[in-house]
């Protein structure tokens, strides 16, 4: 047995300073493996506490993987396994930069992280996040969702609620449920790029609707919603993907009131609303709440690894989701659910929000200045832009070569649902990047490569 005193943070709890004490000694080595931490009665007398105190700070000790008890003997430190550590980063990837993804620019620190898992660590029912997530998710992380969502300017009850993982997973969960095999889902022309090919996967129809500078166009909607052809909108209302427009409220309340006068209901995917502070339209579920499914997620706000979407539902139709997603797996992950609550409960969201913003502010300004007096589309607090090639280029053939320099971006036709692989624009993503340096030096990579002749290659003939 050691004779051993802590120094206490008594700022803490006292069993979980007495608790990080241990953890801080052994780590340090003032606590080798194998040795015999003082009885619990001495050790409470040393340090002028209750015996419970110690009682419940070496249970807390042993949760931790710190100790080893064992009845009449007490407790010894244990021998502490490491697990393999996660490998280092590829330096053949160091070398690439990736403007293809749009996630937010990797602004949350390691305290932040830190912090969420330590809650998760401290909390008692920690192992119920081990066992499967009820289907539409959580109790407390759906109270987590109406909090969140207030900062869209929707108010809803946790019973309209479903969570899912991720919002690329709610709104194939929304589809699924709502259309049968074979079926045709309306949608922008120019939109998400996985659209076209998940809508077939899960076995319906995309149908590329017409497209004017303020989003959607109205007659085309109306035409093919007269017709027939679709009972289903899928619309990408805010920062538009990949044009970045954010439809105005006039043309909002024109596609709602088509949609109302045909029955079409309308999946509204608004991921990235919250990127952008200043006042915007009404979302259409704010709109049209009667026919309306709201998805959207943390992932292009906060962190694209938590994997947590959430999807408003019209009232009283979360069971027809609920249904469909015991069959899917489209379930949340709850230790994911339990860092995103402790960070927007604690306000850590809002603080990675406002530096995500700011981040990609200023690497916005970065391509403003690089591509001064070019044709762009790149509206305020966009995560993208899109960029117009000069007519010697096409996209796929642009960014085939842009590859071979280590930029990755994404061409044109990966958004067209028409099948149209002639266009002549690029998206390039603000936020993968480590750095702003490396953001900007991608942007000028680009930026030369458009006034360069495509290398077609020669073709000998006799």
């Amino acid at each position: 047995m050691t004779i051993w005193t802590p120094v206490l943070d008594r700022s803490k709890p006292l069993y979980i300073a007495i608790a990080d004490a241990i953890s801080k000694d052994v780590e340090g080595g003032t606590l080798p493996e194998g040795v015999r931490l003082p009885p619990q009665r001495d050790l409470a007398w040393r340090l002028g506490v209750t015996l419970g105190t110690v009682t419940r700070a070496y249970k807390e000790a042993e949760e931790r993987g710190l100790l080893a008890g064992e009845v009449g003997r007490g407790s010894y430190v244990r021998r502490q396994r490491q697990a393999i550590p996660m490998p280092p980063t590829n330096p053949d990837q160091t070398t690439v930069i990736d403007l293809s993804h749009a996630v937010p620019a990797p602004v949350v620190t390691t305290e932040e992280f830190d912090a969420a898992l330590v809650s998760v660590m401290r909390d008692s029912r920690k192992l119920d996040l081990l066992d499967y997530v009820p289907t539409d998710g959580f109790p407390l992380h759906k109270t987590m969702s109406v909090a969140w969502l207030k900062h869209s300017g929707i108010e809803v009850g946790e019973q309209d609620i479903v969570m899912t993982a991720g919002a690329h997973v709610g709104f194939v969960t929304v589809i699924q449920a709502l259309c049968g095999p074979g079926e045709k889902v309306m949608a922008e022309n120019v939109t998400y790029a996985l659209l076209g090919g998940t809508m077939r996967n899960s076995h319906v129809e995309p149908l590329g609707l017409p497209m004017d500078e303020d989003g959607l166009s109205p007659d085309g909607f109306e035409r093919a919603a007269k017709a027939g052809e679709s009972r289903v909108l899928y619309i990408v209302p805010s920062l538009h993907n990949p044009t970045t427009h954010t439809m105005s409220r006039r043309r909002r309340d024109e596609i709602v009131a088509i949609a109302r006068k045909y029955g079409v209901t309308i999946i509204e995917d608004d991921i990235f609303r919250l990127l952008d502070p200043r006042a915007q339209p009404p979302t259409f579920y704010s709109l049209a709440p009667e026919r309306t499914f709201h998805v959207t997620s943390f992932s292009k706000t906060l962190a694209p690894g938590l994997r947590i979407g959430i999807v408003v539902t019209p009232r009283g139709q979360e069971r027809i989701l609920k249904n469909h997603m015991r069959s899917t797996g489209a379930r949340t992950v709850g230790l994911t659910g339990e860092i995103a609550r402790y960070w927007i409960e604690t306000d850590i969201a809002m603080s990675i929000l406002t530096r995500s913003r700011n981040e990609l502010a200023a690497r916005r300004e970065s391509f403003l200045q690089v591509f001064k007096g070019r044709s762009f589309r790149c509206e305020p607090s966009a995560p993208y832009a899109w960029l117009a090639l000069p007519e010697h280029w096409s996209a796929n053939r642009f960014a085939s070569v842009l590859a071979g320099l280590n930029v990755r971006v994404t061409p044109e036709w990966a958004f067209r649902l028409d099948g149209e692989r002639q266009g002549r624009h690029i998206r390039i993503c603000f936020g993968p990047p480590q750095d702003g340096w490396q953001t900007r030096r991608g942007f000028e990579i680009i930026r030369d490569l458009m006034d360069e002749q495509p290398d077609e290659g020669f073709t000998p003939v006799a």
